[in-house]
């Protein structure tokens, strides 16, 4: 059986639920003890910088150290390697070449899911500020369904996006679901927003989103997301 790496930390409790969804899985069809779930290397990359703030030309390249992390899981024998950042696939070719090892590609699994659901013509993106000014959903997106519209939230709209994905690092996600500050409410009138500019299908693009928003929590159109997503490879990878 293959072991993974995992290069985590972006967020904690994004990578936290990760590897929940995991353990969920392989519990819910048949594992009884421990070694009956994958081996797994879970490396919180706290202290990298910000992938976002890189890209939006606020910050140090977080890409070194991702290459430094890629390699010590490397050391410890992992077969593949992935990562819980959406933002991080901006890199995704340097660090396989300079790591050599295979990756699992969340956004391109991600788009290659757009590409087989029923409704993709406009598809709303909820991202943070760098994984969209660095493109990295529009490489995948534009190569698979080239026809169709990438619908972005406004700008009051994508702080709104900004506050959701910070407010998940802290204690906000612990409020009442009515409150404006919990993130779950913010995702739910993000979706409505873009729904509303004529999304027929939304990628929720940021891990982080998971944590405390998942699509079921929305009924209007299908959500398909980025962590989820990833689970169900690293699941797939595991038992090859």
């Amino acid at each position: 059986m293959k072991k993974i790496g995992i290069i985590g930390g972006a967020g904690v409790a994004a990578t936290n639920k990760l590897n929940c969804m995991i353990e969920e899985y392989f519990t819910l069809n048949g594992a009884i003890r421990d070694c009956h779930h994958p081996e797994i290397i879970t490396y919180q990359a706290v202290n990298v910088p910000s992938r976002s703030m890189f890209l939006e030309g606020r910050g140090e390249s977080f890409i070194p150290g991702y290459i430094e992390i890629g390699k010590k899981l490397k050391l410890l024998d992992v077969d593949i390697i992935c990562m819980s950042c959406n933002t991080a696939h901006y890199a995704i070719d340097i660090l396989k070449n300079e790591i050599e090892l295979p990756f699992i590609n969340m956004v391109d699994l991600v788009a290659k899911e757009v590409l087989m659901s029923e409704k993709n013509n406009k598809i709303g993106l909820i991202a943070s500020d760098g994984c969209i000014l660095g493109k990295v959903y529009e490489k995948y997106l534009n190569e698979y369904l080239p026809n169709s519209t990438i619908i972005y939230p406004d700008k009051q709209t994508q702080s709104e996006v900004t506050k959701g994905i910070c407010n998940i690092k802290n204690t906000n996600r612990f409020l009442n679901e009515n409150n404006s500050l919990r993130p779950k409410s913010i995702f739910l009138n993000v979706c409505n927003h873009l729904t509303d500019a004529g999304a027929d299908i939304i990628i929720s693009g940021c891990t982080d989103i998971a944590v405390d928003f998942l699509p079921e929590d929305f009924e209007q159109v299908k959500v398909i997301d980025s962590l989820t997503v990833l689970a169900k490879a690293i699941i797939k990878e595991y038992l090859k």
